[in-house]
């Protein structure tokens, strides 16, 4: 069952001594939710812990890790993004010297026979699912023929039976990730249901909800075996800040724009609103209304004015207040990477005090940094971006965004908890789960583009950035201010509360019937009989949390027939009644269907129609007010139809879903009529980097690349790579020097529209990426040939310059590369394509130099 643990844990209860033992070994007082945690954990029940950033929710997890140790159990620790798995061993191995920690990312392999693996959820969801699929394998080979078994090689090793403790799910809400949810869903239904969950997640809206399902699930795998006991999951929710959050609006202007108002109203009030935090709403979570107003009258008055601020005076004036009045530091979010790295240059003052020393030795920390960490330390001070940012740190500042490399956004993340930066301008990245907490979090937008246009944030979406502000144990308030000079402010009041003040986001499930999932099912119970394979696809499917939105669906629309019936009994009892309706019903249905008929009438038809529809008024004077009532009971009929349809769709929705994919892939030869996987079945199956089918029909086309170079594979994995080039500098075609990767990238163009077509046609939502691109295919061929630093230095700077290519997107692009070469040596193994495996072997050997390294300062 599930526990909401709403009361204060009672310590006085003599039952819970042992558990106080537990909590003394912290060297302060636990929170409720922290406390009830830890009760879960030593009770081996699972844990939902909702909680605010900063509120110390991830405490339960590392409690786990030192309680399973001392139980000779492994945890495995997911996370979200890379950078997060990297920052989480960085500071557990600090944390835990006597525990041995390991990470796997895809990017990053490091001591994957530790106590604790931290890794990525897909990493997680693709071992399970090779785990389930070789153990299919072995159960459909004798005794005699074992040893020629071809098994899928796994990232890690671990018996998750036996060995395993608990998995720690962190930033569990992504679950709720429109790209990526449907993974961490997947991955908690493979996991063995004896295995605990340690969830943490920032504050959701009715997190009961996810929680029924997840404690259903999870005990249906238990209930026949009686060697194991059901879980019960403890709910631990706070939603109170360990830190208050004030929120305030900003607005400056020079002193000659309050001047040229002498005399007049506004002079007043920009005496009352300019250059000042103006609160918005505070500690409690209060909006004010009235300063709402006053802002924005301002605001107007600027505009029919046509008075506009330069952004650098805005963000000057700001910080140096800041400054003065001990806000700093702070993170100011901005929601483009170029503007990030413009505003940065145009701070103008410094922001250390006079007497720090800080200025003149900053530059000698980063080397000291680098230095520890990389063998090549020297490539990278030698670097544009480097003495960049070497020169912004000297004033207090740094960047942070996904476009700086991956080693100088760490190197940022070390220095800002070393407390030397002072102003942070990040992209919404720096939010995500990455423990660096602040005093001041400034915005200068409250807008951004979500794929097809600008909205306003999300109140989840500004919950998390604006939820860095106020270190716990250092400052009593966090302050959040919004820089309303940059940017339009919502016109409606409500618009604006809500952003600051509304509900957190409540968790939908974004799981997929992939086509990917569907092989991989397949693959995993490939020694069951035909229609116990069929079974095993629907039952997946069902577990999934989706089937709580369904069953929804399916009740909503229950409801509406049950109200449409009722509406329809009603008029239909009016009309039969002689006392209410005076026209029969006979002449009101020929009265109808002849008034239906005559919109689609020829002519000289229409007019004897026309004569027909009047002899019945004229013989029924009570016609007109009784046909009306009729009407409305066709109407109602025609939607308790769409109804009954709509419901019939819901309540078959994940077997039609099924049954249009097993046809798809039947089509195109992926499997045959007995569910029995073909080669290329096999390589979509285990490429999950990219457009699965798609690179699966080019494998066949191109005869398994027999002919095909390792450098025109990296070329052609290019394409994949999702980096962000403005829409002027975009290819359209595939434009590429070498003829053998241009007919490749003809080839996966036409496979990619052809399956985004057939996906269109069939109304289905995959969650295929059908996204391409050609910008880097030449460049990529290059990349390869370069043989010295000079060389891999011109070319990123020609990368630069030709389509504003950021460094990190490129390293990026490199490593996904990698990560598709990875994909296809367990392609090359499961169907002995030695020529191929040699190939794809050596692509790191092209790709991985200069720079262009996995390397990690936490690690």
């Amino acid at each position: 069952m599930v526990i909401h643990c709403k009361e204060k844990f009672n310590t006085e209860k003599s039952e819970n001594a042992k558990y106080i033992e537990y909590f003394n070994l912290f060297p302060y007082e636990l929170s409720d939710f922290q406390k009830w945690a830890i009760y879960a954990i030593i009770n081996g029940d699972h844990t939902l812990i909702t909680a605010h950033t900063g509120s110390g929710k991830t405490l339960p997890a590392e409690f786990a890790i030192q309680f399973f140790k001392e139980k000779n159990k492994k945890v495995i620790y997911t996370a979200p993004i890379k950078a997060l798995c990297n920052q989480k061993l960085y500071d557990l191995r600090l944390k835990f010297p006597y525990i041995s920690f390991g990470i796997l990312t895809g990017d990053v392999k490091d001591n994957p026979e530790a106590d604790v693996i931290i890794m990525t959820t897909e990493i997680l969801r693709n071992t399970l699912f090779t785990k389930k699929i070789n153990e299919s394998k072995r159960s459909i080979s004798d005794e005699n023929t074992l040893a020629g078994v071809s098994q899928i090689s796994l990232q890690f090793e671990m018996d998750m039976n036996t060995e395993l403790g608990a998995v720690v799910f962190d930033e569990v809400h992504y679950i709720g990730d429109q790209d990526r949810g449907s993974v961490w869903e997947q991955a908690i239904l493979l996991l063995p249901p004896q295995v605990q969950l340690i969830m943490l997640s920032a504050t959701i809206e009715k997190p009961e909800i996810f929680a029924d399902w997840l404690e259903t699930e999870k005990n249906k795998h238990l209930q026949f075996d009686k060697s194991q006991t059901k879980k019960n999951l403890y709910m631990t929710t706070t939603y109170e800040r360990v830190v208050p959050l004030t929120h305030y609006g900003w607005i400056t202007a020079p002193e000659s724009v309050i001047q040229s108002e002498k005399g007049t109203p506004y002079q007043q009030k920009f005496r009352e609103v300019l250059n000042k935090p103006i609160k918005l709403a505070d500690t409690s979570g209060k909006f004010n209304e009235i300063n709402y107003y006053k802002l924005y009258d301002i605001l107007s008055h600027f505009q029919k004015n046509k008075t506009y601020i330069k952004r650098p005076f805005v963000l000057n004036h700001l910080v140096k207040y800041m400054l003065q009045n001990n806000m700093l530091p702070a993170i100011c979010f901005i929601f483009s990477r170029k503007n990030v790295e413009i505003c940065a240059k145009e701070i103008t003052i410094c922001l250390y005090d006079k007497e720090d020393k800080t200025p003149s030795i900053i530059e000698h920390e980063c080397e000291k940094i680098l230095i520890s960490k990389l063998r090549n330390y020297k490539e990278y001070i030698d670097l544009e971006e480097y003495k960049n940012m070497i020169s912004l740190l000297k004033k207090g500042i740094a960047i942070h965004h996904a476009g700086i490399l991956p080693i100088l956004r760490e190197m940022v993340e070390l220095l800002f908890e070393k407390k030397y930066i002072k102003l942070l301008f990040a992209t919404e990245t720096f939010a995500v789960g990455i423990n660096m907490p602040t005093k001041t979090v400034i915005f200068t937008s409250l807008s951004k583009f979500s794929g097809t246009g600008m909205r306003y944030l999300l109140p989840h979406e500004y919950t998390q950035m604006a939820g860095r502000a106020g270190r716990r144990g250092i400052d009593t308030i966090g302050h959040v201010i919004h820089c309303n000079n940059l940017f339009n402010m919502p016109a409606m009041c409500n618009e604006y509360r809500n952003m600051l003040t509304g509900a957190p986001k409540m968790l939908t499930s974004q799981f997929k019937i992939s086509f990917n999932l569907i092989l991989s099912i397949i693959s995993a119970n490939s020694s069951d009989l035909l229609h116990s394979i069929d079974n095993k696809l629907i039952t997946f499917m069902e577990k999934s949390f989706i089937q709580n939105d369904i069953i929804k669906e399916i009740n909503n629309y229950g409801a509406i027939h049950d109200e449409l019936s009722s509406k329809i009994l009603h008029i239909e009892s009016q009309l039969n009644d002689p006392l209410i309706c005076k026209t029969s019903m006979e002449i009101l249905k020929k009265y109808y269907d002849i008034q239906n008929k005559i919109t689609v009438s020829a002519n000289k038809q229409r007019k004897k129609l026309s004569r027909d529809l009047n002899n019945i008024e004229e013989e029924n004077k009570f016609l007109k007010t009784d046909i009306q009532k009729y009407e409305d009971l066709k109407k109602l009929k025609c939607e308790l139809e769409k109804n009954s349809n709509f419901k019939l769709n819901a309540v078959n929705y994940i077997q039609n879903n099924i049954d249009t994919i097993l046809s798809i892939l039947k089509e195109y030869k992926f499997i045959d009529y007995t569910l029995v996987l073909s080669d290329k079945a096999i390589v979509a199956m285990h490429l999950q980097e990219v457009n699965s089918l798609a690179l699966a029909d080019l494998y066949e086309e191109m005869e398994g690349f027999k002919e095909v170079s390792a450098v025109q594979l990296a070329c052609l994995f290019s394409c994949f790579t999702n980096i962000s080039v403005q829409d002027d500098k975009k290819l359209q075609f595939p434009d590429c020097e070498d003829l053998t990767v241009k007919k490749m990238a003809d080839s996966i163009t036409k496979y990619i529209n052809k399956y985004y077509d057939i996906e269109c046609e069939n109304q289905l939502d995959t969650g295929t990426d059908y996204t391409l691109h050609y910008e880097l295919i030449n460049y990529m061929k290059k990349w390869c040939e370069a043989e010295d630093e000079i060389s891999c230095k011109n070319l990123i700077n020609k990368m630069k310059n030709e389509n504003e290519i950021f460094l990190g997107e490129f390293i990026k692009a490199i490593l996904k590369i990698n990560n598709i070469a990875m994909e296809f040596e367990n392609i090359c193994e499961s169907l002995q394509n030695i020529n191929l495996l040699q190939k794809i072997k050596s692509i790191p050997q092209l790709t991985l130099k200069y720079i262009a390294t996995n390397q990690s300062l936490y690690i």
